[in-house]
């Protein structure tokens, strides 16, 4: 069943469900959450819901995993409202809610910038003695951040460390690519220093988002000083960091240095994707070359 469903093939796992009760063996709790979550990620999400409630109307008892998956899967695909009032009808029934619940649906309310939503999830959350963790911190930063919301994002950063929370790279690699969309690259970098400070060594994240943030100021020096900066670090680049350069200097009309770039992509073992493709054959288009666009 469990191997059926990682090859998204969720209807034989049913048919092995089949096989297993014919046989006379009993359903467990293993068996539901494998196939909960193969219909979750198949994006089954209303027959997820649907084997759910049948199994709780049969008198199975849903235990945590069971009920983390059904309400990260509603989550996932959306039906955030969904997995609200799913947790609320557990709760009737004295279902002990458990950090991780309370993280997949802030962080859900976020993404979907219902941050006001969120920290009211957040407040029951500490309200019910449930102590959140640097996943909570950054999935409510990451909603401040997109709403425009520095100050508030700052002043939640001081909470979180003096709850003694420890902010990780993800916390910082937040904050810098938010701030360097906003044009403000010099307080991005001053963000990364206290980073170091902190003893959080910085990723190819964290430089991606500083090279773009030097490429939308037109900066494309200084995009590739960081470019260099990666390499020097033993911080490989990823595709994104080429695509961020490709970008800048297509911008410029620098279509030999772009060029140059792309060849490297295969030298050092990446694959170009859709963004590279379509940036080169932008740049060349603008550069007045339709042929090698072509």
């Amino acid at each position: 069943m469990n191997c059926y469903c990682h090859l998204n093939r969720v209807d034989l796992g049913f048919s092995v469900l089949g096989k297993t009760l014919k046989l006379g063996y009993e359903v467990n709790s293993v068996m539901i959450n494998t196939l909960m979550r193969g219909l979750c990620f198949e994006e089954k999400i209303g027959q997820a819901v649907e084997l759910f409630n049948d199994m709780g109307a049969k008198g199975f008892r849903h235990n945590t995993v069971t009920c983390g998956t059904i309400i990260n899967g509603l989550c996932k695909t959306g039906n955030t409202s969904a997995a609200i009032e799913l947790v609320k009808k557990l709760e009737e029934r004295n279902w002990e809610t458990n950090v991780i619940v309370y993280i997949m649906i802030i962080d859900s309310l976020c993404k979907d910038r219902l941050v006001a939503e969120a920290f009211d999830f957040f407040s029951e959350m500490i309200h019910k003695g449930i102590s959140p963790d640097v996943i909570t911190y950054n999935s409510l930063i990451l909603g401040l951040c997109n709403s425009n919301q520095w100050k508030e994002a700052t002043n939640l950063l001081n909470e979180m460390v003096n709850q003694k929370i420890k902010p990780n790279v993800r916390t910082f690699n937040i904050l810098v690519d938010a701030i360097c969309k906003e044009g403000k690259v010099a307080e991005a970098v001053e963000i990364v220093e206290v980073m170091i400070e902190r003893g959080e060594e910085p990723n190819t994240v964290t430089y991606n988002a500083l090279m773009n943030g030097y490429c939308l100021q037109s900066k494309f020096h200084e995009a590739k000083k960081i470019f260099d900066l990666i390499v020097g670090r033993g911080c490989a680049p990823d595709i994104q960091s080429y695509n961020i350069l490709i970008n800048g200097y297509c911008k410029k009309q620098r279509m030999d240095d772009a060029l140059r770039l792309f060849q490297e992509i295969f030298r050092m073992g990446l694959i170009p994707d859709a963004v590279t493709y379509n940036t080169l054959i932008g740049g060349f288009c603008h550069a007045g070359k339709p042929l090698v666009a072509q």
